[in-house]
């Protein structure tokens, strides 16, 4: 039950999250705040499925409610790509805007959805218990299936290296960083890897508004 507890800590702190995200963008804020807010949203329900696992315990609905966990994964982590690349863009990075990196960055997001895609279509979810929280699992779930993921988040790590060295902004780096840490340990004990999420989901929110602030401080500037 401890660990359900802190699968539900983990959703509240998403919920909060993007509530956040909601005001700034119902306040006219820039598209930054977009996938942020909505991947907020994604993880308050995947830790919230958590949560209720072994309250709900084995059976179809549970397995139900699981299943848009993995979906949603797919189709929005490789976003993240996109929303790196117009982070650099909106901070004044040069190579952001070539032509190249821009076409390089779409076809990466399509080919990392594609995968994800993939793998949902195959998925064969199980039961697994882990630390008093129950939670279904795709047994044939290989490594290469993480690989969106992974390149995903390596993506951003590298908009928030190339904030850091022309801005000394380092909220992404430090938080992409720290997700890219944890993500090896998350198949061993997922709480800290769903811990990890948070705090990257509190890293793009924040640069969100840093943009949104570096924005409004040039406007003024030039008036």
């Amino acid at each position: 039950m401890i660990v359900s507890g802190l699968f539900l800590l983990l959703a509240v702190g998403h919920l909060a999250l993007a509530s956040v995200g909601v005001s700034q963008i119902r306040a006219g804020a820039s598209r930054m705040f977009l996938l942020p807010t909505v991947l907020c949203t994604t993880l308050c329900y995947d830790n919230a499925v958590l949560a209720l696992g072994s309250t709900l315990g084995e059976g179809r609905p549970l397995e139900l409610l699981s299943v848009p966990r993995f979906v949603l994964h797919a189709i929005l982590t490789p976003l993240l790509v996109l929303w790196a690349r117009a982070a650099m863009d909106r901070a004044g990075i040069p190579v952001a805007r070539r032509r190249g990196v821009q076409a390089t960055a779409v076809a990466l997001t399509i080919a990392l959805i594609a995968i994800g895609s993939l793998h949902v279509l195959q998925l064969d979810l199980r039961p697994r218990w882990w630390a008093g929280a129950l939670r279904y699992t795709d047994v044939d779930g290989s490594a290469a299936m993480a690989l969106p993921a992974i390149i995903a988040g390596l993506v951003v790590l590298a908009a928030g290296i190339a904030l850091w060295r022309r801005h000394r902004y380092r909220l992404l780096f430090v938080t992409a960083a720290v997700m890219t840490l944890v993500a090896g340990a998350a198949p061993v004990i997922p709480v800290l890897g769903n811990a990890g999420e948070l705090i990257l989901s509190a890293g793009l929110l924040g640069t969100a508004d840093w943009l949104r602030r570096r924005d409004q401080d040039r406007s003024m500037v030039s008036q």
